[in-house]
C-alpha cells in the first residue's frame, strides 16, 4: 500500500479525490484478481454485474466500466489463444500465464508517463491521446510514453483528405476535450476501451507504431484498468485487441493504422528504384 508523505490537503483537486477514492477501494476491496480468475460463464451471474456496477459508482471515471472490463477480457482471451496456437510448445509458463496473473496494481498515476515509471522492466505503457484536425475528432494510441510527431499529423490529414493548414491548427487533448465529459474517463485513463453501449464521441481512432524490436524483445505492454490499475499483455497482441474491441463497441467508427516512418522510407526508397 502506498503512504503518503503530505496531508491530503496538500494535494491538487484532482489528486485529493482519486486519492480518497482509492482509500475507500484498498478499505472495501473490490475482488477484481478474483473475477479475473473465474470462468468467462460466470461472468453473466447477477453477483458479478453487481460487483462491477459498485466498483464504477465508487471509483467513478477513474476505472473503465464494467461493461468496458468484460469486453476487453473477452477480447484479450482471444488474442492470447490466437497468439499461442501456432507454437504453442515455445512459450514459457510466463508467456502463457492466465489474465488475472496478468493484473498488475500499482501507484496512483495520472499520465501516461507516470505509469511508466512505474512498471516493470519490459512492460510499456498504452498511451492514448485526443487530437483535433480540422472539426474531426480522433482518438490516437500506441505503445509506449512517444508523441505524435508532425510527420504522422501530415499522415493522417492526407488520409482524412484534410487541407495541410489543419496540421497547424491541431490540438492535442484540447481544452475543448474534456476527457471526463467527452469520454467519461479522468485525464490519465483515457484509451480506445471505452463503454460499449455507448454512442461513439469520435469520428477516427489511430493506432500509432513502434519500433518493431520492441515485439522481437517479447516486451508487454500495460493496459490502464483504472488509475492505480494495469492488466499486463503481450505487445503482439495490441493491435489485434485493439482492432477487435473497436469492431464491437463501436463499429461504425474508421481505424487508420499508420505505419512507422522507418517502414513508409523503405517504401519510398523501393518505390523510387
Amino acid at each position: 500500500m502506498t503512504v503518503l508523505a503530505l496531508p491530503i490537503s496538500c494535494l491538487s483537486s484532482t489528486r485529493r479525490e482519486v486519492v480518497l477514492l482509492r482509500c475507500v477501494l484498498l478499505l472495501r476491496p473490490l475482488p477484481l484478481f478474483r473475477i479475473f480468475a473465474c470462468s468467462r460463464r460466470s461472468w453473466t451471474t447477477a453477483g458479478i454485474s453487481s460487483l462491477f456496477a459498485r466498483r464504477k459508482q465508487l471509483l467513478g471515471p477513474t476505472t473503465l466500466s464494467g461493461e468496458s472490463i468484460q469486453l476487453l477480457y473477452e477480447c484479450a482471451t482471444n488474442s492470447l489463444r490466437r497468439l499461442h496456437l501456432p507454437m504453442q510448445n515455445l512459450y514459457s509458463p510466463w508467456d502463457s500465464r492466465p489474465l488475472h496473473a496478468r493484473l498488475l496494481r500499482h501507484g496512483l498515476t495520472l499520465s501516461a508517463a507516470e505509469t511508466q515509471a512505474l512498471l516493470p522492466p519490459g512492460v510499456l505503457v498504452q498511451k492514448t491521446v485526443s487530437i483535433t484536425l480540422a472539426d474531426t475528432l480522433l482518438l490516437c494510441t500506441g505503445a509506449g510514453s512517444q508523441r505524435v510527431t508532425r510527420q504522422q499529423l501530415r499522415m493522417l490529414s492526407a488520409a482524412l483528405a484534410l487541407p495541410r493548414r489543419s496540421v497547424k491548427q491541431c490540438t492535442v487533448n484540447g481544452l475543448t476535450a474534456n476527457p471526463v465529459e467527452i469520454f467519461a474517463m479522468q485525464p490519465g485513463m483515457v484509451s480506445p476501451f471505452l463503454h460499449p453501449t455507448h454512442d461513439s464521441v469520435f469520428g477516427v481512432l489511430v493506432l500509432l507504431p513502434w519500433p518493431k524490436r520492441w515485439e522481437a524483445q517479447e516486451h508487454e505492454v500495460a493496459i490502464s484498468l483504472s488509475l492505480w490499475e494495469s492488466l499486463m499483455l503481450p505487445l503482439r497482441c495490441l493491435r489485434p485487441l485493439i482492432r477487435s474491441y473497436a469492431r464491437r463497441a463501436y463499429p461504425g467508427v474508421r481505424i487508420i493504422e499508420l505505419e512507422s516512418e522507418d517502414a513508409l522510407y523503405a517504401h519510398a526508397e523501393q518505390c523510387i528504384s
